[in-house]
């Protein structure tokens, strides 16, 4: 039997994802190379790691 806890993470779940599909749809992404770049400045890693 699912506990509640588990319901609510998988509701939460698919409402991220969803939100991801529709920001995607609606032209609100960015590239791979801008999302490695803000990481790697983020976590202080060398560009050639």
């Amino acid at each position: 039997m699912t506990n509640y806890g588990e319901v609510q993470d998988s509701q939460e779940a698919i409402k991220g994802i969803q939100q991801g599909l529709d920001d995607f749809e609606a032209g609100r992404f960015r590239s791979f190379d801008e999302f490695a770049e803000e990481q790697r400045r983020k976590y202080n890693i060398p560009a050639d790691s």
